[in-house]
């Protein structure tokens, strides 16, 4: 039977204790959230005292945090992971990190004979429902191997991108990616919109054409023309995502100029105050510079 601890039951976090509790697995907690550990225990999760605890019931750790500090403290901090961890742990950390952190937190690990894996995922909270999510691999292909099977719990498109910190790279890449394309979609449907289209007409064309992308054939069909922005994955953890890339860039003393635009764009609509909103609220930021409002 598998035996996987969680740290982190937020938005993903807490469907993937409920995807390896319903396929079988033994599954142990922790988060500082009271509420969020009693609602899981319910479901048949076994509680743990600190990081350290947990790691020294379950030989497999999953962390789902909500940055990359927090993921040093779990790791480094008192009763924190590495102090429960023996050489038979595996760590899965599935936070949207900063790869050069990764990396030193895996060179870390492996000074102390300790093993981890990146694995961030993307699809959001639908996917993570259903156990559908997309999972980029960085670390040792035997390490990748071990962990499949738990992985094929959680998502069906699973890849082993690379060496530590490969996983996190692509993360931010693919996400950097799909910042940009949902706004310029939204750009592109605004100014239709304003020249007096139809939206949904506009997708139908779009989606048949070589404009196409998800953003064009999910998020505009069932978030922004039904004017439904519930929250998923906020424009907080979009930013943060997008800086994470922006960095790399820097670092490697490359121009992003699509990108960094883009950037802008979100940057603006965060100081908006629509951090906590869907990243998907993107769009009404562009709506008010067009004073149009994209519905079906």
């Amino acid at each position: 039977m598998v035996r996987a601890g969680i740290i982190g039951l937020g938005n993903m976090g807490g469907r993937m204790v409920k995807r390896l509790l319903e396929g079988g697995a033994e599954v142990g907690i922790y988060d500082v959230n009271q509420e969020a550990i009693e609602a899981m225990v319910k479901l048949g999760a076994e509680k743990a005292e600190s990081p350290a605890d947990l790691a020294r019931k379950f030989q497999y750790i999953i962390t789902v945090l909500p940055n990359v500090y927090i993921v040093q403290e779990t790791l480094q901090g008192n009763n924190g992971l590495m102090d429960g961890m023996n050489g038979e742990s595996l760590l899965i950390e599935m936070t949207t990190s900063i790869p050069s952190v990764t990396k030193e937190l895996s060179a870390a690990m492996k000074a102390k004979g300790l093993r981890m894996i990146d694995a961030p995922v993307s699809g959001g909270v639908k996917k993570a429902e259903n156990g559908t999510l997309s999972i980029m691999v960085g670390g040792e292909e035997s390490d990748y191997k071990e962990a499949l099977p738990l992985l094929e719990m959680l998502g069906e498109n699973i890849n082993h991108v690379g060496a530590a910190g490969a996983g996190h790279t692509i993360k931010a890449l693919n996400n950097m990616i799909s910042a940009t394309t949902l706004a310029a979609t939204g750009e592109a449907m605004a100014l239709g919109v304003k020249l007096g289209l139809d939206p949904a007409k506009m997708l139908d064309v779009i989606n048949t054409s070589t404009g196409k992308s998800f953003s064009s054939d999910f998020k505009f069909p069932n978030q922004v023309l039904t004017r439904n922005f519930e929250v998923g994955f906020t424009l907080d953890l979009m930013v943060k995502d997008l800086k994470i890339a922006m960095s790399m860039a820097e670092q490697e003393s490359v121009p992003m100029f699509i990108s960094g635009a883009s950037f802008q764009l979100w940057k603006k609509a965060w100081t908006e105050g629509r951090g906590s909103e869907d990243h998907t609220a993107i769009i009404k930021s562009i709506e008010e510079m067009f004073n149009v409002e994209i519905k079906g």
